[in-house]
């Protein structure tokens, strides 16, 4: 059983007609909107409540929560994490990347994962962590290359991403950090129209695969080798 989410956009503007990556589908310039650093800033400093459910991201958002939570739950996974964490985080990223691929306007969660929570205090911490860095990456950012971000684009790399977050959440030894890695390159690149960044983490997400896929059929080799010499 699931949670019905309220949908969430300003008053006066109504749904779009298909769901994007990009924290806004309007006809604006680029560089016309908050970027993602203030986004996550002010969302955490204008949240009423005390606690901050999974829940209430997808709906407060809307069709911006798949850029959020793509970094949200990807971005983690690009370091060195106690063991299980990908598959703690990956799973969700699967939910995610598959109502995307859909075509879902906003993401929808089982009920015990959209309650889960977090106190607004620390979220706002975890953000301010992370600011230093976004910082950095936005000013590399611009719109280029428009025509990797546009809709059919974003649909066929969210396929990829999808493949990415099964990958992500498979117990695979360091065969999970570049395929979180190449996620958020994607998400930050969609949120800015930045078709260079959008390209450049396909591209590395199509080499993450090939590693992973090594990787693993280096281990089911040894596994197979192991079996046959000791029988």
């Amino acid at each position: 059983m699931g949670v019905a989410l309220p949908e969430s956009f300003p008053e006066g503007k109504k749904m779009p007609d298909r769901c994007s990556i990009r924290y806004e589908d309007t006809d604006e310039e680029p560089r016309s909107r908050p970027p993602v650093s203030v986004l996550l800033r002010n969302f955490a400093a204008d949240w009423p409540h005390r606690r901050i459910t999974l829940g209430a991201v997808a709906a407060a958002l809307g069709d911006r929560a798949y850029g959020i939570l793509f970094l949200l739950f990807a971005f983690p996974n690009v370091f060195p994490a106690p063991p299980g964490m990908s598959a703690v985080l990956g799973m969700p990223l699967i939910l995610v990347a598959a109502q995307f691929v859909y075509g879902r306007h906003q993401p929808w969660f089982p009920r015990w994962l959209a309650e889960r929570s977090i106190a607004r205090e620390d979220f706002a911490l975890i953000i301010e962590r992370g600011i230093p860095w976004l910082h950095r990456v936005e000013r590399l950012l611009k719109p280029r290359l428009l025509w990797a971000t546009h809709f059919s684009a974003e649909r066929t790399i969210s396929l990829l991403c999808l493949v990415l977050a099964v990958v992500i959440a498979l117990p695979i030894p360091f065969g999970n950090m570049l395929p979180a890695l190449a996620i958020s390159v994607i998400a930050l690149g969609f949120f800015e129209r930045d078709g260079v960044f959008v390209l450049g983490g396909a591209i590395l997400g199509i080499l993450s695969l090939v590693l992973a896929g090594s990787i693993l059929f280096a281990a089911v080799k040894a596994f197979v080798f192991f079996l046959l010499s000791s029988s």
